[in-house]
């Protein structure tokens, strides 16, 4: 029987090819926004339980789709007598981060820079005065998986220092960020959650 191009099978390294994405479940392609949630650090001794930060006050708005996640380590690497790598040890790990927020707010502005916020009877507005301290925030994004609820959580602290860019035009405005992870808690640099479905047996368990 003559195979067509739909057909499916395996190649030589093991790795199946054709196959529906509907019938594979070991991986997901994971598309959509999320929801970015900033908490000030002042006060904190430990990381707060996802009930704390994810409330709206710590929102700051809607990521569709444009949340990015930079992870760069520094390695370096040793060489035996023969000039063949033996070992390689990971000495500096760097996490950045870039917002796509749909939401405007003036006030969030101060949230990437160190810019002051003032409010008045008339206006508020973000003064950059050229100098100061950046400020630092616990920041937190959410995604919610639409094929079976279940969400991703990014978690980091982190300033700005790389700037911010903003675009009115025809398409909805966003702050684009880029925000820089900091050691701030002991071992702890930045985390990737995924929460899971629970099963039956789980759910009976825990009642």
């Amino acid at each position: 029987m003559t195979t067509g191009v739909g057909s499916t099978g395996t190649l030589p390294n093991g790795q199946t090819y054709g196959q529906s994405l509907a019938d594979v479940n070991e991986d997901e392609i994971v598309i959509g926004g999320g929801a970015l949630y900033f908490v000030p650090i002042a006060n904190l001794t430990s990381i707060p339980d996802d009930d704390t930060i994810e409330v709206p006050s710590n929102n700051v708005g809607w990521c569709s789709g444009g949340f990015k996640i930079n992870y760069k380590p520094k390695a370096t690497k040793v060489y035996n007598q023969y000039d063949q790598l033996v070992r390689t040890f990971i000495t500096r790990e760097d996490f950045t981060v870039k917002t796509g927020i749909l939401n405007w707010n003036v006030k969030n502005l101060t949230n990437f820079s160190n810019a002051q916020y003032i409010k008045t009877n008339t206006d508020v507005r973000s003064v950059f005065t050229g100098s100061g301290a950046l400020n630092i925030f616990l920041i937190r994004f959410v995604h919610t998986k639409k094929s079976d609820g279940q969400k991703i959580r990014f978690t980091m602290v982190g300033q700005g220092g790389n700037g911010f860019d903003l675009a009115f035009g025809d398409k909805p405005t966003t702050v684009n960020a880029e925000l820089n992870a900091i050691q701030y808690f002991e071992n702890f640099l930045a985390e990737i959650r995924e929460s899971l479905a629970q099963t039956g047996s789980n759910s009976s368990s825990s009642n």
